[in-house]
């Protein structure tokens, strides 16, 4: 196995060679995921890590000639960045995947201290990786033992520095509102998980920011007469399934776009779960990025998943999740792209791309799906130099061999990827996706 000191080699110097000022892209053609349109092959300039007018560089230090199709670059709003105990080498090569994946903004959903550090290292270039949106520890029964420690956690993890706080399970009222009140005051996002007892509804009349994995909806799709209301809802309301009444879905989707709360469905990591043949998935090319040990672990997981699933009722748990993301979509509430990796049987990077590819399937278009990752996002978070391609916008950009509005597995063609200027192209990822494969073992 490579040392840590050859990791470090090899991640710090792979960058050397392109470190420009000012990069020049030379007959490619822009795509407006806004428009759904395609640009004719024209020039892009970046210099010290912003897209500018092509006319204000005479000589660029770095020109990349390509046919290719630029987007911005995507963002993985359900991400994990693992503890900082683990070691420095399965935290880069996580993050090296995600960025080799034309990743550029990761949301990590379960932060601590250290990575605070992080989120500096990766934006300062001293780390490879995407650009980092860190929750801190997460708000659950074991952390928040009544509403006035929610309140004290709330406050010390704003002044902490940390972007958003992370909702778990095992929250009951007067803690989440304990938690929703002073977050507001301070100004610190607050989303996740919706915990049984606080419910839907309760979520729906605040200002959450995202709901993840789709919680909650479930129980609310359990009409009152039904003798599975307010039973156990086990697994993402997998239990409920016989109890679903489908009618219900355009109100609370149109419920969500009136309350402006986004989702982040996280559908792939379910659909893997539910209905995916298990040894296909453990057979994709992606699964060489994961060591053997984690891979068993998954598998021990699966088997314990798919056995608390009585047969036949993971596919229709699938078909409502899937309609309610469709009536979301089609009632403008926010959707915004995460798949929750690395998490059982989803890789990082990669588990973005089945998500995208999800959603096409399931009635959204390739422009609508990929905005779920760009534009959409850059609202969510108020941050209008994120998500575009004009002059003023942060360089974080993906350059892809075909076009995407065509097919949106083209996504996958990737030629290179700039993080805030600093451009990868293919010899340098494959580069960083080879050392992560030797270090997890290489082996499916």
């Amino acid at each position: 196995m490579t040392s840590k000191i050859t990791m470090w080699f090899v991640l710090c110097c792979l960058a050397t060679p392109v470190l420009a000022d000012s990069v020049l892209f030379s007959n490619v053609r822009l795509i407006d995921i806004d428009a759904a349109t395609v640009s004719e092959p024209m020039q892009l300039a970046v210099r010290d890590g912003f897209i500018i007018d092509a006319e204000d560089i005479d000589e660029a230090d770095t020109v990349v000639e390509s046919a290719g199709y630029l987007i911005p670059g995507l963002a993985e709003m359900h991400a994990h960045v693992p503890p900082m105990r683990l070691g420095d080498e399965l935290v880069h090569d996580t993050l090296a995947l995600y960025l080799a994946h034309g990743i550029t903004t990761i949301r990590g959903m379960l932060g601590e201290p250290g990575h605070l550090d992080l989120r500096q290292q990766l934006a300062s270039g001293d780390i490879i990786g995407p650009r980092l949106i860190t929750s801190g520890p997460s708000f659950n029964n074991n952390t928040v033992s009544s509403p006035s420690a929610a309140r004290d956690m709330v406050r010390a993890q704003a002044e902490a520095g940390y972007d958003l706080l992370k909702l778990h399970p095992g929250l009951w009222p007067e803690a989440f509102y304990a938690i929703a009140e002073t977050a507001e005051a301070l100004g610190i996002d607050y989303s996740g998980h919706i915990s049984v007892a606080v419910g839907l509804d309760r979520v729906l009349d605040s200002k959450q920011g995202s709901i993840d994995h789709l919680d909650g909806y479930g129980q609310k799709l359990v009409p009152e007469g039904h003798e599975l209301y307010g039973t156990d809802p086990g697994l993402f309301a997998v239990n409920l399934v016989a109890g679903m009444d489908e009618s219900l879905i355009p109100d609370l989707a149109r419920r969500t776009a009136e309350a402006g709360i986004a989702n982040v469905p996280t559908q792939s990591l379910l659909e893997n779960w539910a209905t995916g043949d298990v040894e296909a998935l453990f057979a994709r090319e992606s699964m060489r990025w994961i060591p053997a040990q984690t891979r068993g672990q998954w598998r021990m997981a699966m088997d314990n998943i798919r056995g608390r699933v009585p047969e036949g009722q993971g596919e229709r748990f699938i078909e409502i999740r899937r309609a309610l993301i469709k009536a979301l979509h089609e009632a403008d509430a926010p959707i915004l792209l995460g798949a929750d990796a690395p998490q059982i049987l989803n890789v990082p990077g990669d588990a973005v791309h089945h998500e995208l590819e999800i959603y096409v399937e399931i009635g959204l278009t390739p422009a609508e799906a990929l905005a779920t990752g760009t534009t959409n996002i850059a609202r969510y978070l108020d941050q209008p130099a994120h998500g575009c391609l004009q002059p003023g916008c942060v360089a974080d950009l993906v350059l892809l061999q075909a076009n995407p509005l065509e097919d949106i597995s083209h996504v996958r063609d990737i030629e290179g990827v700039m993080r805030a200027g600093r451009w990868f192209d293919r010899a340098e990822l494959d580069e960083l996706l080879e050392g992560v494969a030797e270090r997890a073992g290489g082996e499916r």
